[in-house]
């Protein structure tokens, strides 16, 4: 995002944007079912007949068959897709998830069918921060001034110029302001409410054409361009340049940490957390600690080292042939084991050892290790 803004300003709100994208979708639904603006207009002051009535239910049922499906497609990022599918159609899925995907369907159906731009005004923050990002340089949906203005009817626009007089191309037909998703009138420079559509852009070629003067009155410019236009100077357009090639070089960086991560990531992980409330134990065999251990998939062998004499013992475990304790974890899930280890008083010295904890991968031999402290007093 920083990286397009720096190029072509907020071109991800108006091409990228999901905001921007679903609620393209349901105007597209909305003028199929109902047809363009003015059909809407008249239907929407039209009486209640079994023609609205069934346009409205299908352009609604539309609606929230799309806002379900993205809201079922968000929640399976969280999951086992085709296992969530089954248990949703089965009705044996967690609550939670029937929640979040009525959650998302209402806020979908809600923000693209009724809000729509009024997201982009009021709610992103977007804007605000690109705002403080763009620069001279970067390409934004610009009105030429110095092409447009004075601006006048066609008609006094022709006899000035047959005066020789100065006259702008802009005929102030409106068609920008008319055709902007945000009402946004960009004869008036910069502002938060532009989404770099570019819609204005066709509109007012539409209308160049048809006089027959110059297209791109609106276009893709930069604030530099203008003034050097302004001093007789040819535009030029550096979209290489410190701040992009910076851009860059971050996302390469960050790709590549993300990249070497990815095709270095082991199949388990071990975190302990030590017990704080107590620190410690005492009890009739010795000093007993409190530990808490996750960990993913398959079987574990759990074992612990570091301080002479410890025991491990979990309710939670089994315990294997060899004595050491053993946990299951399904796939694709977490698991959670109290641990505690007791050790003989006298192989403390002072206040506490340092303790390793190691899980052992019964399937592969894979093995992680971590090191955490056993307290006594």
């Amino acid at each position: 995002m920083f990286l397009s803004n720096a190029l072509f300003g907020r071109v991800w709100c108006g091409y990228f944007c999901p905001q921007t994208v679903w609620t393209d979708l349901f105007y597209t639904v909305e003028r199929w079912v109902e047809g363009d603006r003015r059909d809407r207009m008249k239907l929407d002051a039209a009486p209640w007949t079994s023609d609205k009535i069934r346009k409205r239910v299908t352009k609604h049922t539309l609606w929230f068959l799309i806002a379900w499906w993205t809201g079922g497609a968000w929640v399976l990022y969280f999951a086992d897709a085709p296992t969530l599918v089954r248990q949703l159609i089965t009705f044996q899925s967690s609550i939670a998830a029937y929640v979040w995907i009525g959650i998302l369907t209402f806020t979908t159906y809600y923000l693209a069918g009724h809000m729509r731009e009024q997201v982009c005004l009021y709610m992103c923050p977007w804007p605000r921060i690109q705002a403080a990002l763009t620069d001279t340089e970067a390409l934004n949906v610009t009105y030429r001034l110095d092409r447009g203005e004075p601006r006048m009817s066609l008609k006094e626009a022709n006899h000035k110029r047959s005066v020789g007089e100065p006259a702008g191309d802009c005929v102030d037909c409106n068609q920008c302001v008319n055709v902007c998703p945000t009402g946004v009138d960009i004869r008036k420079g910069a502002q938060l409410g532009c989404i770099q559509c570019g819609l204005c852009i066709d509109a007012c070629d539409a209308v160049m054409t048809k006089i027959n003067r110059p297209t791109r009155l609106i276009g893709y410019d930069n604030d530099d361009n203008i003034l050097r236009r302004a001093r007789g100077e040819k535009p030029i357009y550096r979209l290489v340049r410190s701040r992009t090639i910076l851009y860059a070089v971050v996302m390469a960086v960050v790709g590549g940490i993300m990249l070497y991560q990815l095709t270095h990531r082991t199949h388990m992980g071990l975190s302990v957390l030590h017990v704080r409330a107590p620190m410690y134990t005492t009890v009739k065999d010795g000093v007993r600690n409190g530990y808490n251990k996750w960990s993913e998939p398959r079987k574990y062998a759990l074992e612990v080292s570091g301080v002479k004499g410890a025991v491990a013992k979990s309710e939670e475990a089994d315990v294997g042939a060899d004595g050491r304790l053993v946990v299951s974890v399904d796939p694709d899930a977490t698991q959670e084991v109290q641990l505690y280890v007791t050790a003989p008083r006298d192989s403390l010295t002072g206040s506490g050892e340092a303790i390793t904890m190691k899980a052992t991968d019964l399937t592969n031999g894979e093995t992680s290790t971590v090191s955490d402290h056993f307290f006594g007093p």
